[in-house]
């Protein structure tokens, strides 16, 4: 991935917590509730279950039955204001409790998985079309590794890494009989979240964006294609090392990105009204054709409404 999207990454997270942070209450928020309606369409269709908005928002009223769609918008929102609750504690939470409760919570009332509700899988499994090949047995040593190894994480790599590598590791690891991928989508917003970022959404309801969601995770699990042979941390790191994380970690960009830029735009408006694109050339005096390569360079956060294009000083990141 360029270096130049990590440092987008990195001063509109400084922008973002300069302007307040993320909002305090995500069960309220309206930007969050949004995000949170787009995150549950694309990961649930990255496994085959698809709702256009109109049908997920009957689902969340209640006025039609889907409990996939319900149980995923219900968990990540519970298990994401955990995520905002430790970050404004300035502390990491990772357990195998944790990880076994989003597991029973995604799949409650759905007859076919009540026996697996919650609990770690005691027998072998193969992931369909994937080449990684998860450990067969001891399940939990594994987890408790994947818990220790995400927290070595964020004092060792920047965070579309420290994810990238956190998310192929449970994916590898495929601790549950099923619904493996949306816990670990919803684990890998959870941890984004507690360390001050918003969800990440990673795009699925096209078939050419799953499939490079799946391409991203066979180039990244490649040291477990032969599978799992000792469940020691340093084993572990050895075989993710051996990862190519470019594809991920740029999915991972394309989803953060513009999520931060709302919530930036989001917190600024509260403060001072944005600006049409012709004041803020004034402003700088530049042409708006500057101001437009500016933003195409990601050199100048902006918004369209109503056709027109709204900025502001501060959202100038050079």
């Amino acid at each position: 991935m360029p270096h130049s999207n990590c440092d987008s990454i990195s001063k509109r997270k400084k922008l973002l917590d300069e302007l307040g942070k993320l909002p305090e209450a995500i069960v309220e928020n309206q930007e969050w509730l949004y995000m949170l309606e787009e995150d549950t369409r694309h990961s649930l269709s990255i496994e085959g279950y698809f709702a256009t908005e109109e049908e997920l928002k009957a689902v969340l009223q209640g006025k039609k039955t889907q409990p996939e769609i319900l149980n995923y918008y219900r968990t990540s929102q519970f298990v994401y204001d955990l995520g905002l609750q430790y970050y404004r504690e300035k502390s990491i939470f990772l357990d195998l409790a944790l990880i076994r409760t989003i597991h029973s919570q995604l799949l409650r009332g759905i007859d076919k998985y009540s026996y697996y509700c919650g609990k770690f899988r005691i027998n072998p499994i193969i992931i369909h079309g994937a080449k990684v090949k998860p450990p067969e047995f001891d399940i939990e040593n594994y987890v408790k590794i994947f818990c220790e190894y995400s927290k070595i994480c964020w004092q060792t790599y920047p965070i579309l890494e420290a994810l990238s590598r956190i998310h192929t590791l449970f994916e590898s690891i495929h601790p549950f009989q099923d619904g493996n991928s949306r816990v670990g989508r919803i684990l890998l917003n959870y941890l984004a979240i507690s360390q001050g970022y918003p969800p990440i959404v990673i795009k699925g309801i096209e078939l050419s964006e799953r499939n490079k969601y799946y391409q991203a995770l066979e180039l990244a699990d490649i040291g477990f294609h032969k599978g799992f042979f000792n469940s020691n941390l340093s084993t572990i790191k050895k075989h993710l090392d051996m990862g190519n994380y470019s594809l991920l970690k740029e999915l991972l960009y394309l989803g953060l990105k513009p999520r931060l830029e709302k919530m930036i735009i989001t917190a600024l408006k509260i403060k001072e009204p944005l600006l049409i694109l012709r004041d803020l050339s004034d402003y700088f005096q530049v042409k708006e054709t500057t101001l437009r390569q500016w933003i195409k360079r990601n050199k100048l956060i902006a918004i369209k409404e109503n056709n027109k294009l709204y900025s502001h000083p501060k959202l100038y990141l050079e």
